[in-house]
């Protein structure tokens, strides 16, 4: 079911819209976006809408591994409607029953990492050889379960492996 909420800015005037549903429902909203296949791919997708009902940013949850994915349009970059969106998204996971979501940053997106480490994220394991930083959100008791067996796993294994087995899910995921 799409549900709307509207934001205000600091004199009243509506900021921005966020519509919430699944790709199937809003996949259109987000089709010229860079990363379109995988939000429209999404179970889960939040999607903020500017004062011209043209989508801004959009946060989506995907794959049977909760993998979620953020993009803001470039122009409304640096506003905090990245963060809004994605703890829109993290709201609606918990009200879904996920237990945890997962992602994965560029190591070297300093900005992105601190936003998602403020909002809960743990980090799993730097794949040196993608340069990526592995995250999970643990939402509930079971997702802490999930991220401890995680995090003592990715600790065991080569790091080769994992950035081996994470292009393998990647792959069949989008």
């Amino acid at each position: 079911m799409m549900a709307d909420h509207v934001t205000y800015g600091l004199f009243g005037e509506p900021r921005v819209k966020l519509l919430s549903g699944d790709g199937r429902q809003l996949g259109k909203r987000v089709q010229d976006f860079p990363l379109a296949s995988e939000l429209a791919s999404s179970r889960l997708l939040v999607v903020l809408v500017d004062s011209d009902s043209n989508a801004v940013a959009a946060c989506g949850i995907r794959s049977r591994f909760n993998v979620l994915v953020l993009y803001v349009e470039e122009g409304y970059r640096g506003r905090g409607l990245g963060t809004e969106v994605l703890v829109k998204t993290i709201d609606a996971a918990r009200k879904h029953g996920l237990n945890f979501v997962t992602l994965s940053v560029a190591s070297d997106n300093v900005a992105a990492y601190r936003i998602y480490s403020t909002e809960g994220f743990k980090e799993l394991v730097h794949l040196r050889k993608r340069d990526l930083i592995l995250m999970i959100n643990p939402l509930n008791r079971k997702g802490w379960l999930v991220y401890e067996f995680l995090k003592g796993l990715c600790a065991r294994l080569p790091n080769s492996f994992l950035a081996s087995v994470h292009g393998w899910l990647y792959e069949r995921t989008v």
